[in-house]
Order: structure tokens, then C-alpha cells, then sequence
């Protein structure tokens, strides 16, 4: 199922800037892994924000509440949206179908 993760960082006054480049070194590595495994169909850094989105074909809504926490950034992340996304052709079908029973 595919998820769309909106993340805000929040550091100030908790971390120095060098410490959260440290962090975020590791978080890029840990994105690249999970975007060649495919649980990450891609990734943006929100240009001029401290914000980054996701997309995640997570098989569960468990299994993405359990990665959130393998994150090397998790303690620095506001995670300010999820949502699970539909594919927009089921729903034109069932548009289609006027959402009646095939």
C-alpha cells in the first residue's frame, strides 16, 4: 500500500547544526537502501524548507509505523502528514461502476 510521509525536521535548540548534518549523513545512506529495496518509491527534500516527502509502498500500516523508527533522523522528525493513497484508476473503475458490485 502506498503511503504519502510528510516530514519536518526539528532540531532547533536541541542539536548544533554540524551534529544534525552527522545525523542526516546516515539518513541519506539509510534512504538510498530503502529506495534500491523498493519500500521507498522516492524520496524529496522540499527546497528552502526543513521538510522532506516521501512516498512508501509499505505492506502495512504497521510495518510503515515500525519503519519510522529505524530512521537514524526519528528523534529529529515531525511527521506532519500520512496518507495512505489509492490508485486513481481502481477508484475511476469504481466510478465506473457507480461503486455498485460487479
Amino acid at each position: 500500500m502506498l503511503f504519502y510521509c510528510q516530514m519536518r525536521w526539528n532540531h532547533e535548540g536541541r542539536i548544533t547544526l554540524d551534529e544534525l548534518l552527522d545525523i542526516e549523513y546516515e539518513e541519506t545512506k539509510h534512504a538510498e537502501e530503502t529506495v534500491k529495496s523498493g519500500f521507498c518509491v522516492g524520496i524529496w527534500k522540499v527546497a528552502g524548507q526543513k521538510r522532506v516527502i516521501a512516498i512508501v509502498d509499505s505492506p502495512s500500516a504497521d510495518e510503515l509505523d515500525r519503519s519510522v523508527f529505524r530512521l537514524p533522523m526519528r528523534e529529529y522528525l515531525d511527521f506532519e502528514e500520512i496518507w495512505p493513497l489509492r490508485d486513481y484508476l481502481s477508484f475511476a473503475a469504481d466510478v465506473e461502476r457507480r461503486y455498485r458490485d460487479v
